[in-house]
């Protein structure tokens, strides 16, 4: 699946069930799971050079599912689960050729993007309550 058509996917997600805009195929509750979905807003640092007004849809797809699996690391799993149980994006291609996709897109150093990406909210992520450490 290109990332922009998972980016898109994301954004329904965030969406209240009830809502006529969301995806008419997604009809999955996901309450108890992780989901990031990083916005331009996210990039008005401009970290590592990247500009937020040329960001694209396949690198912000790219950042929100990293961001979601990374963050999922905050919730306590037994011996028999994986992060995968708060997902509901689980790509079967690994990341190395997912990344491969947008590789040439990103700028400086990968760690320090993610660092920064990853202690960035929005006003919305507050509002929801959606702010995961």
């Amino acid at each position: 699946m290109p990332l922009e058509a998972l980016y898109s996917l994301q954004k329904d997600q965030q969406k209240d069930l009830d809502s006529p805009e969301r995806n008419i195929l997604d009809g999955f509750n996901f309450q108890n799971g992780i989901l990031v979905v990083v916005t331009k807003a996210y990039f008005q640092s401009n970290k590592n050079g990247m500009d937020k007004d040329k960001v694209s849809d396949d690198v912000l797809g790219f950042c929100s599912l990293v961001l979601s699996y990374a963050k999922t690391a905050t919730k306590k799993l037994q011996r028999d689960q994986s992060p995968k149980l708060y997902q509901t994006f689980m790509p079967r291609t690994e990341f190395n050729t997912i990344y491969n996709m947008v590789k040439s897109k990103f700028k400086g150093d990968l760690f320090d993007l993610f660092n920064n990406l990853a202690c960035y909210t929005t006003k919305m992520d507050r509002i929801k309550g959606n702010t995961v450490a």
